[in-house]
């Protein structure tokens, strides 16, 4: 019988751990040098094991603490119309939010295909990064028509930005656009997340409408990729080819 490879075994070992919670979420996992000791193997073969882990998303790496054992995914439904803040909760865990830069600046090309403004208006540019159990989960570009919610770089931008828009401008969010890819994150977006650049992750834009159908924000997520699940319940109903046809190519348009 062919010998499972060494940094298999490590892998099997840690995950089996993992799954029966003796290496429960957060708990910090033996060094490379403790884990190439116990199996008679290299330091190179612990850390190709640990890799193997972190690549499944069962572990993630804290700049210069050392490994840890990743925490159940966030599950997320693009169907329902609720913040971060509230969808973290829910779930029984801590969310956070920390203001990374704001400032206003004046509408692009760009802008004008994403928030509806027109060339040289004011647009606010807001980056933050939010936090799950304190852990960066990701980083967050949002767009805002500066018109519509003057003096708002003033507020504090830490807390949720639908909660501040409908208390201060009676703004209510009804609706949203969502849109999920893969990507790799540059390093502007990969040192707040503690990665290194290039690591894979996931990219979510957001367009937001309010309660008369304006768009009010357009909102870059980039999330790192062993935080989210994506889950929806879905309904079967039978429906004729041709709208099917027609409301994927409105998707993508």
């Amino acid at each position: 019988m062919r010998k499972v490879p060494y940094y298999l075994q490590i892998r099997d070992h840690l995950a089996s751990q993992i799954e029966t919670a003796t290496l429960r979420p957060n708990a910090k996992l033996p060094s490379e040098r403790t884990l190439s000791e116990a199996f008679g193997t290299t330091r190179m073969t612990a850390r190709q094991a640990l890799l193997q882990l972190e690549a499944e998303g069962l572990i993630h790496r804290l700049d210069r603490r050392g490994w840890f054992v990743s925490p159940p995914r966030l599950k997320y439904d693009p169907t329902l119309n609720i913040s971060f803040t509230e969808n973290v909760a829910c779930q029984g865990r801590q969310p956070g939010t920390v203001l990374l830069s704001q400032e206003q600046t004046t509408a692009s090309t760009w802008d004008f295909t994403h928030l509806g403004v027109t060339a040289g208006e004011p647009v606010f540019l807001i980056r933050r990064m939010r936090l799950i159990d304190e852990r960066p989960v990701l980083v967050e570009h949002l767009h805002v028509n500066a018109n519509r919610c003057p003096g708002l770089l003033r507020l504090p931008l830490d807390q949720s930005l639908t909660k501040l828009l409908a208390a201060h401008y009676g703004i209510v969010e009804r609706r949203a656009q969502i849109r999920v890819r893969p990507t790799a994150l540059t390093a502007s977006q990969a040192e707040p997340l503690q990665v290194a650049a290039g690591t894979p992750g996931l990219y979510l834009t957001r367009t937001t409408y309010d309660q008369d159908d304006n768009v009010v924000e357009f909102d870059q997520e980039f999330w790192r990729y062993d935080v989210l699940e994506v889950a929806i319940e879905v309904h079967t109903e039978v429906v004729a080819a041709a709208p099917i046809a027609a409301a994927l190519s409105s998707r993508s348009a």
